[in-house]
């Protein structure tokens, strides 16, 4: 049977009590069912699981404590979608195993998406991102940044980048070492995000001869990588 899980951005002890507050404890108790002497595991997001017995009432105590260095680095940079396929991308992105989640408004679709609404949606990401890292029993928390365009993203601080080209010559081929993979919009990258990607040093492959959809090739390109 499936441990439960939640997530708490603390350090915690062993053999000692943590008291959780009211809004935690719905969820444990009422959301995630939990009963007296069950255990649960505790994720903090950065490398930590611990392994903890519900008192019933309103606190966990730690009885063991696993700790993993950080097994994905592949980032992914990927632009804005419509609602259920953009939410589909983030949560499988994390469950597949993604280092960090950039977004980014492409230039064909901006007159779809405001950079401000996004913004206003970031907090409902973040759940979804915590929710498929619990899920997934990732022990790094994903974060996420968004960027008004493509045009305002740092590619100075990645030295092995990956540009996801239907026309490219090669394909992704599976373990393949990538900082950071980038991917474009429903109807691709138009001339200028083209321009300003080929300024650095990319390599362009695709992921075979079958086009995928926007939401589909970052999720494939990540499990080629984290076989």
């Amino acid at each position: 049977m499936k441990i439960a899980s939640i997530f708490l951005k603390k350090k915690l002890d062993k053999n000692i009590d943590h008291f959780l507050d009211n809004s935690q404890l719905h969820y444990l108790k009422n959301v995630l069912k939990v009963r007296e002497d069950e255990q649960v595991n505790i994720f903090n997001g950065e490398g930590s699981k611990y392994l903890a017995k519900f008192d019933g009432i309103k606190s966990l105590k730690v009885f063991d404590i696993e700790k993993r260095n950080k097994v994905f680095v592949s980032s992914i940079l990927v632009p804005v979608l419509k609602k259920n396929p953009f939410e589909y991308l983030l949560q499988k992105s994390v469950e597949i195993g993604v280092n960090k989640i950039f977004c980014y408004i492409s230039e064909k679709n901006k007159e779809k998406y405001s950079f401000g609404s996004e913004l206003k949606k970031i907090e409902r990401y973040r759940e979804i991102i915590k929710s498929a890292f619990l899920q997934s029993e990732n022990f790094h928390l994903p974060q996420i940044d968004i960027y008004e365009s493509i045009f305002h993203f740092d590619f100075s601080k990645f030295q092995k980048i990956v540009v996801l080209d239907q026309e490219a010559h090669e394909s992704l081929q599976p373990g393949l070492d990538a900082e950071l993979i980038i991917s474009g919009g429903e109807f691709g990258f138009d001339q200028n995000e083209r321009d300003i990607i080929g300024k650095n040093k990319v390599n362009y492959l695709n992921l075979g001869e079958n086009i995928l959809r926007a939401e589909t090739a970052p999720v494939a390109a990540l499990s080629r990588i984290n076989i």
